[in-house]
Formats: structure tokens, sequence, C-alpha cells
């Protein structure tokens, strides 16, 4: 059957369109994912999020993709699509003001399980780790666009120290000559790779343990970020409080390092941070979409410690780092401290300190199912009554997905962003018929390496010693081998066997223990 003749619609239709061509998107974030077909007006999950999670979003007023004209039956839907659009826009021509606010709720949880098998010589120093399963996360996020250039984020976590905890926080206004976008409020600063990759998106469990030792992370602040205009490099700068390590006789109420969950800083000594970050992509396969790709970036970080320098008590300027091994379960205090269940795998101990700096330098790539990153971060802390204290780490990973898929690449912050979207998504044909589809499958390895010896530290012992002990000085290196597993893009199973090493200062030694951790996540 002959299709009827349109030809001279089409031609008045296309030409009508071209020239009433929708804006460009509006990117909210430096984190912002790819906009979701089908939707006028979006806020796209995140997480690329960024622990978006979304920690970082996507407003945009992008239009579906018309149909292939050219495609059999395809040309009456597409004069069809392309009608409806022109009735669209000539209503914003109109002057027809949009609807304001607009908001989208978001968010994901994570429920995760670890069995814990120590050597003696671990349970000698960091006790019986207790094995245990809980809510890791579970956060709930509502972002959306106040007019056309300014954008919000209000997110909450429910399972972690707070109950709710602050997370990503702010306001921010776009477009802005010279600055690009500024963001104020609590949010994660410019910093690492790994810390600016979405926590909903990791290829592991929990972010390398260099990053836990000397990453100052979400702050309270102000931060600038911009994107080059073929969007190859990427900058973002910020000033924020330092945050204050307050011992009260367990743990820390607020801290200079990780979240400041609390969304709160009290001191009459406060500290001043300034963070930079840029990243550029050496190389970039257009026509795949980032399949192929090289990409390099640094960072740099200036800090003025918060506290008394004078006192040596409980709101003395002190500098304290404690990560725990990449895998967590239990509850945490403010600043990150283990109120209960995995423990700090190393401890720098309360040294008094007036500034610090923090350096880091990043590479990553693509090529094909196959991608790479790499970091190298190093602290100078500058002791009150002794030699500066040295503090380097990195870590190394990698991951192969053997059903073809390859990572994502998010322009706007600058980072491998690995949330995939499976070539076919799990599912049964039900009744014994069988699996219609088996999903994206990953291999990933980690290798991590942080020191904290502290050679010239002059620490302060906190008020009653806790359980391992602190200062708890030493060598971490980690090794860790996971399997991922997408049942599509919002779901998946993770699992981490991940092997810790620490060899410690104090007369323990070599300790060495293994995790054998499993999480099950769902986002929205």
């Amino acid at each position: 059957m002959q299709q009827p003749s349109a030809v001279s619609g089409y031609e008045q239709f296309a030409a009508r369109a071209a020239q009433a061509a929708p804006p460009k998107p509006i990117y909210a974030s430096p984190l912002a994912s790819p906009a979701k077909p089908d939707a006028e007006v979006v806020a796209t999950p995140a997480d690329s999020t960024p622990e978006t999670e979304p920690d970082f979003t996507l407003i945009s007023a992008r239009q579906p993709p018309l149909p292939d004209p050219e495609q059999p039956g395809n040309l009456t839907k597409y004069l069809e699509d392309t009608e409806g659009r022109l009735r669209r826009l000539e209503g914003a021509a109109r002057g027809k003001p949009p609807s304001w606010p607009q908001v989208r709720l978001s968010g994901f949880m994570q429920a995760d399980m670890g069995i814990f098998s120590q050597s003696l010589a671990s349970k000698a120093d960091l006790g019986n780790i207790q094995n245990g399963a809980g809510f890791r996360r579970t956060r709930l996020q509502a972002v959306g666009k106040l007019s056309d250039f300014t954008a919000f984020s209000v997110e909450m976590d429910f399972a972690i120290a707070g109950r709710p905890s602050f997370l990503d926080v702010w306001g921010e206004q776009q477009n802005l000559p010279f600055f690009g976008t500024i963001r104020i409020g609590q949010f994660r600063q410019p910093t690492t790779l790994d810390g600016w990759t979405s926590i909903r998106h990791l290829d592991f469990l929990e972010r390398n343990a260099a990053f836990q030792a000397f990453d100052p992370f979400r702050r309270l602040g102000i931060m600038a970020y911009n994107t080059s205009e073929d969007e190859r490099t990427e900058w973002a700068y910020s000033v924020y409080g330092t945050g204050l390590t307050f011992w009260n006789g367990v743990g820390t109420t607020y801290a200079t390092l990780n979240d400041t969950r609390y969304g709160t800083q009290l001191t009459d000594h406060g500290g001043v941070s300034t963070a930079i970050r840029a990243s550029h992509l050496v190389f970039y396969d257009e026509p795949s979409e980032g399949r192929y790709l090289l990409h390099v970036g640094g960072g740099y970080n200036f800090s003025r410690l918060g506290g008394n320098p004078n006192s040596l008590g409980t709101d003395a300027s002190t500098y304290g780092s404690r990560p725990i091994p990449e895998f967590f379960v239990g509850d945490i205090t403010g600043g990150g401290q283990t109120a209960a269940g995995t423990p700090s795998v190393i401890d720098s101990g309360r040294i008094r300190a007036s500034t610090f700096n923090f350096w880091h330098t990043e590479i990553a790539a693509n090529y094909g199912s196959f991608h790479f990153q790499n970091e190298w971060m190093l602290t100078t802390l500058n002791q009150i009554g002794g030699p500066t204290i040295w503090m380097p780490g990195t870590y190394a990973q990698c991951g192969y997905f053997l059903t073809g898929e390859s990572s994502a690449y998010n322009k706007q912050a600058g980072v491998l962003d690995y949330n995939v979207t499976p070539y076919s998504d799990f599912f049964g044909l039900g009744r014994g018929r069988g699996i219609g589809g088996w999903g994206a499958w990953e291999v990933v390895a980690r290798w991590t390496y942080v020191d904290l010896t502290c050679h010239g530290a002059n620490p302060i012992p906190p008020p009653t010693q806790p359980t391992p002990p602190s200062p708890n000085f030493g060598v971490l290196n980690e090794s860790t081998l996971g399997l991922n597993w997408w049942w599509n893009r919002y779901t998946r199973v993770q699992f981490n066997w991940i092997h810790s090493m620490p060899n410690y200062q104090n007369g323990t030694g070599f300790a060495p223990f293994d995790i054998f951790a499993t999480r099950f996540q769902v986002e929205f």
C-alpha cells in the first residue's frame, strides 16, 4: 500500500523546527547525567551519585529525538511529533511562563553484609571485628530548579550519623560570566577523582582507603565550576570551613577530614580551606561516546586548621586521619569515628598542627570494555613544635565488562561514571521457561597504599584509650577483587573480597585480615 504523500508538509515542518530549535541543556552540576529520553524537563539521577546520588544533577530542556523519516512507516509519526513540538515552541514564544519550582525526588539504598576473617595479630590490635549486615546508606534527595538558572539539592541520609544526616544541601546560580556556576551550601569539595565519583556508581563497595585518609570531602562552603566550550576540560575551585577535630572522650564531634554530617562547625578558632581541581580529556572518541578515552587531572588543597593552637585539651588545633578498610558495617559517630562495627585500620592520632597541604594527580582511561584509573596523593602537615609530617597514598583500579558494555564518562565532572545500562536486562520468562536476559557482568580489581607512619609526630593522647588504640601508626596495603552484576540500570549486586595488610609500628607488626562482603543496591 502506497504511503500518503506529505513531502511539502514535511519540508514546512522541518524548516519551522530548525528555526525554533530547543535550547541547549542546562547543567545544574558538574556531575550531571545524560537527560532521560521522552522528557520535557528532567532532573535525572546522577551518581552521577556522588555519593548524586544524584549528588549532581542535570536539568534539561532537551526534546526527545525525532524518529528517522527515512525508515519505513516513520514519516507519519515524524510529522505528528514535529507538529506537536512546534505547538509547544509556539506556546513558549507567546510568552507562556514556565511553572516554578520544578522538583524531582530521587534516592537509593545500599544493603551490605560482611564476614571478617582475622589473623591472631589482627585480633590483638583491632579486637574481634564482628560480622554484620545493615543499611550502609539510605538516602532521599529533592533536586530541581527555581528559575531558568537557579538550581537546588536537599539530600539526607537515614542510615549514618545524625539520623538523618546532611549530605548535598546546596543552591546554585548557573550561566554566570567568568565563574560559570556558583554553588553555596554543603557539597563535595573539588578534590579527588574518586571523591567526585558518585557513591551510587562506584566499582567497589567503598571509595579507596587513601581517599578516606586524606580527602576533606563534604563541607560547608562556596564553589565555582565550569567547562570549556568543547567540554574537554573542566575545573572547579572552592572556599570552605576546614572543620575541627574535637575529642569528646569517645570520638570526634567534628572532623577535619570526611563528611561534616551534622552540617555544623562550632569554634571560636575556625579554620578556612581552599581547594582546586582540574581535568582534561587528552583523547575522547566522539562516535563511540567515550568508549575510548584518556583523562588526566590533578588538584591542590590548602587548609588552616580550626581549634586553639595554644591548647592541649579537647579544643586544641589538631589533625587526625583514621581510614577504615574499604568496607564498613556498623554505626558511625560524627567525624567518621566508629561507634560500633568496622574499626579504623590505621590511625594518626591527634597531631597538633597549624596547616596542611594536600596534592593529588589522576589518570583514567577507557579502552572498549576495559577501564583503568589511578591517583597519587600526598598530605604535608605543619606540626606545632615538631617537624613537618609527610603522609603519602595511592591506589590503582581496573575493570572489564564480560558482557561487552563500557564505562560512561561524565564531562561536566571529569570522572568515569560506572553506572551501566546493560545490553540486556536481567529477567525471567516465567513458569520454568528459563532466563530471558542476564544483565551486565563486570570483574574489577584494586590495590591501595596508605602511609601513616607519621615519622616525627608528637600526638596528644586521647582522654580515654579506645580500641583500637589511638594513635595506631602504620602502613596499609590493601587488595580487592570484585564482581558486579547489573540487573538493569537501577539495580545491581556487588561482591568484594578485600585482603587488608596493615603493618603496625606499635609492636604488633604485620596483622592481615580478610573481608568477604556483598551489597544489594536500588536507586531511582
